[in-house]
């Protein structure tokens, strides 16, 4: 009996021995973990961490992306000589007759060379027409088809957007001649000596206009004296149609 209950004893004494020992190995893990952190923060100083740049305060590249080219333009006030300025024509679609037309403008100098093109009655013309008959001719204007100065870059184009009254120049190329009429109509426009350009388009016929609706008059007693008859809208004349000119030499 004496020595199965030693055998107890010593038992549990180890048992207690291992746990004590795996009690002191846990508090020295957590001592050292303490004091890895504490250099850390001692690092990081007083006021705690040091923030991460987010990608919203990184600053700008400084230099341009690598898909783009930075491109120097070169202009001068010198005028174009009127046979180095190639011009292009293009008409926008969904355009209206009996109103003035839009008309976009493509200038190149072709000799390269950066200069200022100042058009005049007697260095540019245009003309427009149909398959019948010429309708509008700059040649019989005395002023410009357009007067605003364009400057054109060394190697490259400009684009100037420009209107046409649509109306026919006629003999004179008064305000009086009458619009250019719904149909397709042909335009060519250059300088004197230089290359001309010419393109097509089309006018549309506008919508008529709605007549006015007159309010039904109450009926009147036999008492009641008849006033004279309204005098009925007469209708609007049409004005002409553009005469032909002269097709320009």
């Amino acid at each position: 009996m004496s020595n199965r209950q030693v055998g107890r004893d010593v038992y549990w004494r180890r048992r207690l021995m291992l746990l004590a020992v795996v009690i002191a190995l846990v508090w020295g893990v957590m001592q050292l973990v303490g004091v890895v952190r504490g250099d850390d923060t001692s690092e990081a100083g007083p006021d705690g961490p040091t923030p991460t740049p987010s990608a919203a305060t990184t600053a700008p590249p400084t230099t341009p992306p690598a898909d783009q080219v930075a491109v120097a333009i070169e202009t001068d006030a010198a005028v174009c000589k009127p046979e180095n300025v190639r011009i292009v024509p293009s008409v926008p679609g969904g355009q209206l007759a009996g109103g003035p037309v839009d008309i976009d403008l493509m200038l190149t100098s072709l000799d390269g060379t950066a200069c200022t093109f100042r058009p005049s009655a007697t260095e540019l013309l245009v003309v427009v027409d149909t398959q019948r008959a010429p309708i509008y001719d700059s040649s019989v204007c005395r002023a410009a088809f357009f007067d605003q100065a364009v400057a054109i870059p060394a190697g490259w184009s400009t684009v100037a957007s420009v209107e046409w009254t649509g109306r026919g120049s006629g003999a004179g190329c008064s305000s009086s001649e009458g619009f250019a009429p719904p149909g397709t109509y042909d335009l060519k426009i250059g300088t004197y000596g230089g290359e001309p350009g010419e393109t097509t388009f089309k006018l549309a016929r506008r919508a008529p206009e709605t007549p006015e609706t007159t309010a039904t008059a109450a009926p009147r007693s036999k008492s009641t004296p008849t006033s004279a008859p309204s005098k009925k809208p007469s209708a609007k004349p049409t004005k002409p149609k553009p005469s032909a000119s002269a097709t320009p030499r």
